[in-house]
């Protein structure tokens, strides 16, 4: 079984121990350019709801936001501060005067 998390990549690297005891944990930052693939896989496959959400890559913000099945590791992304860096990865930040941190995606697997 996987479970898919959006994730702060200072985040990731600061998981706790019981979660990476139980769980492979994988890690894969975010860029307009995987969304903008996304959004014409979604279109070509004829899936047009699921094409919408990945078509706002220009607003970094309102796409992970409306994004379905993939949950914010931390519910406190939502307010915080994320745009694109100059070699188009997404990056979030708490207030003006905190580090940024690349986002990306976190795939927990099960550990047998």
């Amino acid at each position: 079984m996987r479970k898919r998390q959006i994730i702060r990549e200072s985040d990731y690297k600061k998981l706790p121990k019981r979660v990476t005891d139980n769980y492979d944990v994988t890690f894969k930052v975010l860029t307009k350019e995987y969304f903008e693939r996304r959004a014409t896989f979604f279109y070509m496959k004829g899936k047009k709801y699921l094409g919408d959400q990945y078509s706002h890559y220009d607003y970094p913000k309102e796409m992970l936001l409306k994004l379905t099945g993939i949950h914010l590791w931390n519910s406190r992304y939502r307010d915080w501060l994320i745009k694109y860096n100059d070699e188009g990865e997404i990056t979030i930040k708490a207030s003006l005067r905190q580090p940024e941190s690349r986002i990306g995606l976190a795939v927990f697997r099960k550990k047998e």
